[in-house]
């Protein structure tokens, strides 16, 4: 949502200063964040949303761009030795790579070398959807190779009691003039 200022004393009037569409290339127009505390887990071998990571933002010029910035925590458990994460807005992945024959498209992943721990993953990318309606942006993961359990901020040792620590995820999507 753009600020409005009206300066007046007699001497003149500015009115919408800082609407929208007077915003300099690459000003920053509106911010939306989500922050994942919770702990999700899957045996999914299809892609499944994350749940409670999900981010809508509405642009207000067909011509400005959506900056993504995510961070994400987890782990597999060793059966589960390859997971996946991508991101999507609708159902269109981003910052997906070209796909050769039957391989999956992802964004990133989270793999760890030991049940104790907890893997980083993430994304940062801009992207121009052309759009004024409402975009929303989640992430997805699957279990891509063997089976077991991919895990979102917690490893797969992970009992509840003091000895494992737990992380959260995050993404902000932040609409740039364009």
């Amino acid at each position: 949502m753009a600020l409005t200022k009206v300066i007046g004393s007699g001497i003149g009037t500015v009115t919408n200063q800082f609407a929208d569409g007077n915003m300099a290339t690459g000003s920053v127009i509106q911010v939306v964040t989500v922050h994942k505390a919770t702990v999700f887990t899957s045996t999914s071998t299809s892609f499944v949303d994350i749940t409670d990571f999900t981010a809508a933002i509405t642009p207000s010029s067909t011509s400005n761009k959506i900056m993504i910035m995510a961070t994400i925590n987890g782990s597999q458990d060793v059966n589960a030795n390859r997971t996946v994460l991508r991101l999507l807005r609708g159902s269109t992945v981003m910052m997906g790579a070209t796909g050769n024959g039957d391989r999956l498209v992802g964004t990133c992943g989270v793999s760890t070398p030991h049940a104790d721990l907890i893997g980083h993953g993430g994304a940062t990318f801009l992207d121009s959807p052309s759009s004024t309606s409402e975009l929303v942006y989640k992430w997805q993961g699957i279990v891509s190779a063997g089976s077991g359990s991919f895990f979102i901020n917690r490893s797969e040792n992970d009992t509840d009691n003091a000895g494992y620590a737990r992380f959260g995820s995050s993404m902000i999507l932040m609409e740039v003039a364009g």
